[in-house]
Protein backbone atom coordinates (compact mmCIF):
# COMPACT_ATOMS: atom_id res chain seq x y z
CA UNK A 1 0.00 0.00 0.00
CA UNK A 2 1.24 3.27 -0.64
CA UNK A 3 0.36 6.33 1.34
CA UNK A 4 1.21 10.22 0.27
CA UNK A 5 1.02 11.43 3.53
CA UNK A 6 1.09 15.45 4.71
CA UNK A 7 0.44 18.16 7.54
CA UNK A 8 0.54 21.58 7.32
CA UNK A 9 -1.79 22.49 10.78
CA UNK A 10 1.15 24.41 12.19
CA UNK A 11 4.56 26.16 11.39
CA UNK A 12 6.18 22.90 10.40
CA UNK A 13 5.31 21.78 6.62
CA UNK A 14 5.74 17.61 6.73
CA UNK A 15 5.37 15.42 4.15
CA UNK A 16 5.90 11.35 2.85
CA UNK A 17 5.42 8.91 1.07
CA UNK A 18 4.87 5.21 2.55
CA UNK A 19 4.67 1.79 1.16
CA UNK A 20 4.08 -1.27 2.97
CA UNK A 21 4.29 0.39 6.21
CA UNK A 22 7.99 1.81 5.15
CA UNK A 23 9.35 5.33 4.81
CA UNK A 24 10.19 5.72 0.85
CA UNK A 25 10.78 9.94 1.74
CA UNK A 26 9.81 12.44 3.27
CA UNK A 27 10.42 16.13 3.88
CA UNK A 28 10.14 18.39 6.90
CA UNK A 29 10.25 22.25 6.86
CA UNK A 30 10.21 25.04 9.43
CA UNK A 31 10.78 27.98 7.00
CA UNK A 32 9.10 31.24 6.21
CA UNK A 33 7.87 30.41 3.71
CA UNK A 34 3.67 29.75 3.68
CA UNK A 35 2.63 26.06 3.39
CA UNK A 36 0.99 27.33 0.18
CA UNK A 37 4.71 28.45 -1.02
CA UNK A 38 6.08 24.64 -0.19
CA UNK A 39 3.95 22.29 0.35
CA UNK A 40 3.12 21.51 -3.88
CA UNK A 41 6.81 21.66 -4.29
CA UNK A 42 7.65 19.31 -1.34
CA UNK A 43 4.82 16.64 -2.81
CA UNK A 44 6.17 16.99 -6.03
CA UNK A 45 10.10 16.12 -5.40
CA UNK A 46 8.55 13.28 -2.94
CA UNK A 47 6.67 11.52 -6.21
CA UNK A 48 9.75 12.60 -8.56
CA UNK A 49 12.47 11.30 -7.07
CA UNK A 50 10.62 7.64 -5.74
CA UNK A 51 9.17 7.68 -9.43
CA UNK A 52 5.54 7.60 -8.54
CA UNK A 53 3.10 9.07 -10.19
CA UNK A 54 -0.77 10.15 -8.52
CA UNK A 55 -2.19 7.12 -10.02
CA UNK A 56 0.62 4.71 -8.14
CA UNK A 57 -1.15 6.18 -4.80
CA UNK A 58 -3.34 4.01 -2.56
CA UNK A 59 -4.25 6.48 0.38
CA UNK A 60 -4.17 10.06 0.47
CA UNK A 61 -3.81 11.49 4.33
CA UNK A 62 -3.54 14.57 5.84
CA UNK A 63 -3.78 16.31 9.71
CA UNK A 64 -7.32 17.66 9.16
CA UNK A 65 -6.67 19.72 12.27
CA UNK A 66 -6.89 21.01 15.46
CA UNK A 67 -4.44 23.69 14.28
CA UNK A 68 -3.94 27.32 12.20
CA UNK A 69 -7.15 27.34 10.61
CA UNK A 70 -5.17 28.48 7.34
CA UNK A 71 -3.03 25.65 7.65
CA UNK A 72 -5.92 22.91 7.85
CA UNK A 73 -7.72 24.61 4.98
CA UNK A 74 -4.60 24.75 2.72
CA UNK A 75 -3.65 21.29 3.90
CA UNK A 76 -7.33 19.14 3.38
CA UNK A 77 -7.24 21.95 -0.18
CA UNK A 78 -4.22 19.65 -1.72
CA UNK A 79 -5.40 16.33 -0.62
CA UNK A 80 -8.80 17.29 -2.13
CA UNK A 81 -7.23 18.25 -5.32
CA UNK A 82 -4.78 15.78 -6.08
CA UNK A 83 -7.50 12.83 -5.45
CA UNK A 84 -9.96 15.11 -7.42
CA UNK A 85 -11.54 12.43 -10.16
CA UNK A 86 -9.06 9.66 -9.06
CA UNK A 87 -11.02 7.67 -6.63
CA UNK A 88 -7.98 7.53 -4.30
CA UNK A 89 -9.12 7.38 -0.38
CA UNK A 90 -8.72 10.30 1.32
CA UNK A 91 -8.16 9.83 5.07
CA UNK A 92 -8.49 12.76 7.80
CA UNK A 93 -6.07 12.02 10.68
CA UNK A 94 -6.22 13.91 13.77
CA UNK A 95 -3.07 16.22 14.34
CA UNK A 96 -3.10 15.62 18.03
CA UNK A 97 -3.06 11.40 17.41
CA UNK A 98 -0.47 11.77 14.63
CA UNK A 99 1.78 13.98 17.18
CA UNK A 100 1.40 11.10 19.53
CA UNK A 101 2.60 8.66 17.31
CA UNK A 102 6.12 10.46 16.70
CA UNK A 103 6.90 8.63 20.11
CA UNK A 104 5.93 5.24 18.73
CA UNK A 105 9.06 4.02 16.69
CA UNK A 106 11.10 4.98 20.58
CA UNK A 107 8.22 3.70 22.57
CA UNK A 108 10.74 1.19 24.34
CA UNK A 109 13.91 4.01 24.66
CA UNK A 110 11.41 6.10 26.22
CA UNK A 111 10.30 3.63 28.58
CA UNK A 112 13.54 2.18 29.67
CA UNK A 113 13.99 5.75 30.59
CA UNK A 114 12.49 5.25 33.84
CA UNK A 115 14.76 2.83 34.88
CA UNK A 116 12.41 -0.10 35.44
CA UNK A 117 12.29 -3.62 34.18
CA UNK A 118 10.33 -4.69 31.19
CA UNK A 119 8.29 -2.03 29.65
CA UNK A 120 7.37 0.64 31.69
CA UNK A 121 3.86 2.41 30.77
CA UNK A 122 3.99 6.11 30.17
CA UNK A 123 1.51 9.07 28.17
CA UNK A 124 2.20 11.33 25.68
CA UNK A 125 0.87 14.22 25.74
CA UNK A 126 0.95 16.41 22.24
CA UNK A 127 0.23 19.83 22.71
CA UNK A 128 -0.30 23.01 20.43
CA UNK A 129 -1.07 26.39 20.64
CA UNK A 130 -4.73 27.74 20.25
CA UNK A 131 -3.81 31.05 21.24
CA UNK A 132 -6.30 33.15 23.27
CA UNK A 133 -4.13 30.98 26.35
CA UNK A 134 -5.36 28.31 24.91
CA UNK A 135 -4.00 24.52 24.02
CA UNK A 136 -5.17 22.01 21.43
CA UNK A 137 -4.38 18.61 23.42
CA UNK A 138 -4.97 15.29 23.84
CA UNK A 139 -3.85 12.32 26.07
CA UNK A 140 -2.91 8.57 24.65
CA UNK A 141 -1.45 6.11 26.90
CA UNK A 142 1.79 3.55 25.57
CA UNK A 143 1.97 0.17 27.11
CA UNK A 144 2.00 -3.18 26.62
CA UNK A 145 -1.14 -5.86 25.59
CA UNK A 146 -1.29 -9.30 26.54
CA UNK A 147 1.13 -10.55 23.68
CA UNK A 148 3.30 -8.13 24.99
CA UNK A 149 3.17 -5.72 22.08
CA UNK A 150 3.52 -2.66 22.65
CA UNK A 151 0.31 -0.28 22.05
CA UNK A 152 -1.20 3.52 21.80
CA UNK A 153 -4.54 3.50 23.49
CA UNK A 154 -6.42 7.52 23.44
CA UNK A 155 -7.14 8.22 26.40
CA UNK A 156 -8.99 11.80 26.28
CA UNK A 157 -10.68 12.96 23.04
CA UNK A 158 -9.09 16.04 21.02
CA UNK A 159 -9.83 19.49 23.41
CA UNK A 160 -8.77 22.80 24.26
CA UNK A 161 -7.94 23.59 27.23
CA UNK A 162 -6.08 26.05 29.34
CA UNK A 163 -2.01 25.34 30.42
CA UNK A 164 -3.66 25.22 34.40
CA UNK A 165 -6.52 22.95 33.30
CA UNK A 166 -4.04 20.18 31.56
CA UNK A 167 -2.04 20.78 34.55
CA UNK A 168 -4.69 20.01 36.78
CA UNK A 169 -4.97 16.91 34.48
CA UNK A 170 -2.03 15.75 33.91
CA UNK A 171 -0.67 15.66 37.82
CA UNK A 172 -3.63 12.60 38.68
CA UNK A 173 -1.81 10.60 36.04
CA UNK A 174 -0.17 7.28 37.16
CA UNK A 175 3.48 7.12 35.04
CA UNK A 176 5.71 8.98 32.97
CA UNK A 177 3.80 12.07 30.12
CA UNK A 178 6.01 12.81 27.64
CA UNK A 179 5.08 16.18 25.29
CA UNK A 180 4.91 16.68 21.78
CA UNK A 181 4.09 19.08 19.60
CA UNK A 182 4.95 23.02 19.39
CA UNK A 183 3.16 23.82 21.97
CA UNK A 184 6.57 22.33 24.27
CA UNK A 185 7.78 25.70 24.67
CA UNK A 186 4.63 26.52 26.66
CA UNK A 187 4.30 23.33 28.34
CA UNK A 188 8.09 23.94 29.78
CA UNK A 189 7.47 27.21 31.19
CA UNK A 190 3.76 26.51 32.70
CA UNK A 191 3.33 22.75 33.46
CA UNK A 192 6.84 21.11 33.45
CA UNK A 193 8.91 22.71 35.66
CA UNK A 194 5.35 22.07 38.11
CA UNK A 195 5.34 18.48 37.58
CA UNK A 196 8.60 16.21 38.04
CA UNK A 197 7.10 13.43 35.73
CA UNK A 198 6.32 15.48 32.54
CA UNK A 199 9.10 16.05 30.01
CA UNK A 200 9.54 17.09 26.47
CA UNK A 201 10.95 14.59 23.91
CA UNK A 202 13.66 15.33 21.69
CA UNK A 203 13.43 18.25 18.95
CA UNK A 204 13.65 15.56 16.15
CA UNK A 205 10.64 13.79 16.90
CA UNK A 206 8.68 17.04 18.44
CA UNK A 207 7.13 18.38 15.55
CA UNK A 208 4.64 17.50 12.77
CA UNK A 209 5.73 14.32 10.55
CA UNK A 210 4.52 13.13 7.43
CA UNK A 211 4.92 9.20 8.54
CA UNK A 212 3.11 9.48 11.80
CA UNK A 213 -0.17 10.72 9.53
CA UNK A 214 0.62 7.99 6.97
CA UNK A 215 0.93 5.17 10.61
CA UNK A 216 -2.28 6.62 11.75
CA UNK A 217 -4.31 7.08 8.53
CA UNK A 218 -3.12 3.11 7.64
CA UNK A 219 -5.02 2.30 10.75
CA UNK A 220 -7.62 4.08 10.28
CA UNK A 221 -8.37 3.10 6.60
CA UNK A 222 -8.09 -0.59 7.71
CA UNK A 223 -10.05 -0.71 10.79
CA UNK A 224 -12.93 1.17 8.81
CA UNK A 225 -16.14 -1.45 8.33
CA UNK A 226 -17.13 1.09 4.99
CA UNK A 227 -13.91 2.18 3.57
CA UNK A 228 -16.10 4.01 0.60
CA UNK A 229 -17.01 6.91 3.25
CA UNK A 230 -13.43 7.92 3.08
CA UNK A 231 -13.94 10.41 -0.60
CA UNK A 232 -12.14 13.73 -1.44
CA UNK A 233 -15.82 15.01 -1.14
CA UNK A 234 -16.11 13.97 2.29
CA UNK A 235 -12.91 15.18 3.49
CA UNK A 236 -13.29 18.12 5.83
CA UNK A 237 -11.33 20.26 7.83
CA UNK A 238 -11.76 19.28 11.86
CA UNK A 239 -11.86 22.75 14.05
CA UNK A 240 -11.73 22.45 18.03
CA UNK A 241 -13.80 26.24 17.97
CA UNK A 242 -14.88 28.41 14.88
CA UNK A 243 -12.37 30.74 13.20
CA UNK A 244 -11.95 34.24 14.26
CA UNK A 245 -14.38 35.02 10.98
CA UNK A 246 -17.10 33.16 12.22
CA UNK A 247 -16.42 34.54 16.02
CA UNK A 248 -17.05 38.05 14.57
CA UNK A 249 -20.05 37.44 12.04
CA UNK A 250 -21.52 35.59 15.47
CA UNK A 251 -20.84 38.85 17.22
CA UNK A 252 -22.24 40.83 14.34
CA UNK A 253 -25.33 39.01 14.27
CA UNK A 254 -26.20 39.21 17.68
CA UNK A 255 -25.73 43.33 17.75
CA UNK A 256 -28.20 43.22 14.64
Amino acid sequence: MKILAIDTTAITAAAALVEDSKPVGWDVQNGTLTHSETMLNMIENLLQNSHTAIDDLDLLAVSAGPGSFTGVRIGVSIIKGLAFGKHIPCIPVSTLEALAENLAPHAALLSAASGTNGFAPFYACPVMDARRSQLYTALFRYETDASGKIVCTRITKDDMLSAEALSAQLSRLDAPVYFVGEGCRITEKEISPYLPHCAEVPECIRYQSGYSVARVAKRIYEAAEDQTIFSDIALKPIYLRPSQAERERSAHTDHT
